[in-house]
C-alpha cells in the first residue's frame, strides 16, 4: 500500500481492504505484462493508468492519501482504491472520498473511474457517480487519458455538494422498520441487492455493526445495504446508482409532504 505519508500523518485513514480484496504492493502491479495490441485493441498498461491519475490529481487541489491495489484472474483485472483529500467537503469529518480505478487485459470491461464516499467507523463504499474512460481500448486512449481523468476529479469536485446534501437528506429522514423493509424490497427489485442478501440486510437494518448507525434513518439503511456490499468493487458501482435511485425517490417524497404536514398541524 502506497500512502502519502507528507501529508496524511493527521488524515484519518480508511480500512480499504474493507472495499476490497487480494490486496497487492503497486510493484506488482508493475510487473503484469500487458498484452500485445491488435488492430482494434490496444490495451492499457494497468500501472500507466494509476501513472496517469497520480499525474492528474498531483496537478489539483486534491491530494492521494491511501491507496489499495488488486489483482485478479492472474493480473488480467485490475482495481485500484484512492481515498482522496480536499477542501470544501461538508462532511470531511463523516465520509471519506474514495475513486476506484478499474482495467482489464481480458476484455471483461473497459477502463474506467468511480467516485464515492466511505464512512470512517466502517469503510463500507458507496458509489456516486462512474466514468468510462473511452469507448475502448483504442490507439489513442492514452492520448486522451489525461483529459479523461481530468474531466472525472472536475465532475467529483462539482458532486461533493450534492452528495452532502444527499448526507444531510438520508440523515434527517426518519423512517419505520415497517418502511425499512418496504425500501429493502425495492431495492431487491431495482437491483441494489441480490435476493440471498435481504435477509443480510435485514439483520443490518435491525442489528447495526456500528452504533454510529443505530439511527432509525435512510442513513443507516444506506449502510445496512453498504456493509452486505463490502469485498465486491465492481458489483458495488452497479449496485449504488440502483440504491440511490430507490432512496433518493423515497426522500424526496418525503421532503414534498412535510410542509403539507406540517400545515395540517397548523390548521389543527
Amino acid at each position: 500500500m502506497n500512502i502519502n505519508t507528507e501529508h496524511s500523518a493527521n488524515q484519518e485513514l480508511l480500512k480499504l481492504n474493507v472495499c476490497a480484496s487480494d490486496e497487492v504492493d503497486f510493484c506488482d502491479v508493475q510487473k503484469v505484462s500487458t498484452p500485445e495490441p491488435s488492430d482494434r485493441w490496444h490495451p492499457i498498461a494497468h500501472d500507466a493508468l494509476v501513472s496517469k491519475f497520480r499525474e492528474t490529481v498531483d496537478n489539483t487541489e486534491l491530494e492521494i492519501v491511501n491507496e489499495h491495489h488488486s489483482l485478479h484472474r492472474f493480473g488480467q483485472r485490475y482495481f485500484g482504491l484512492f481515498q482522496i483529500k480536499g477542501v470544501g467537503r461538508k462532511h470531511n469529518s463523516d465520509v471519506g472520498t474514495v475513486m476506484c480505478l478499474r482495467n482489464s487485459h481480458d476484455k471483461a470491461f473497459r477502463a474506467g473511474i468511480a467516485a464515492g464516499d466511505a464512512p470512517f467507523v466502517c469503510s463500507n463504499l458507496i458509489f456516486s457517480n462512474e466514468i468510462v474512460l473511452g469507448r475502448r481500448h483504442t490507439t489513442n486512449i492514452m492520448r486522451d487519458l489525461p483529459s479523461l481523468i481530468s474531466r472525472a476529479i472536475g465532475q467529483l469536485m462539482e458532486s461533493w455538494s450534492a452528495t452532502d446534501n444527499r448526507i444531510d437528506s438520508y440523515k434527517s429522514c426518519e423512517i419505520k422498520d415497517g418502511t425499512a423493509h418496504d425500501l429493502i424490497l425495492r431495492g431487491f427489485q431495482a437491483g441494489a441487492c441480490g435476493k440471498t442478501q435481504i435477509a443480510d440486510i435485514l439483520n443490518q437494518w435491525h442489528a447495526p455493526e456500528h452504533e454510529n448507525f443505530e439511527g432509525r434513518n435512510l442513513w443507516s439503511l444506506q449502510n445496512a445495504f453498504t456493509n452486505v456490499w463490502r469485498g465486491n468493487t465492481l458489483n458495488t458501482a452497479n449496485r449504488s446508482s440502483q440504491l440511490y435511485s430507490v432512496l433518493d425517490t423515497f426522500a424526496a417524497s418525503r421532503a414534498e409532504q412535510a410542509p403539507q404536514l406540517e400545515l395540517a398541524l397548523n390548521a389543527s
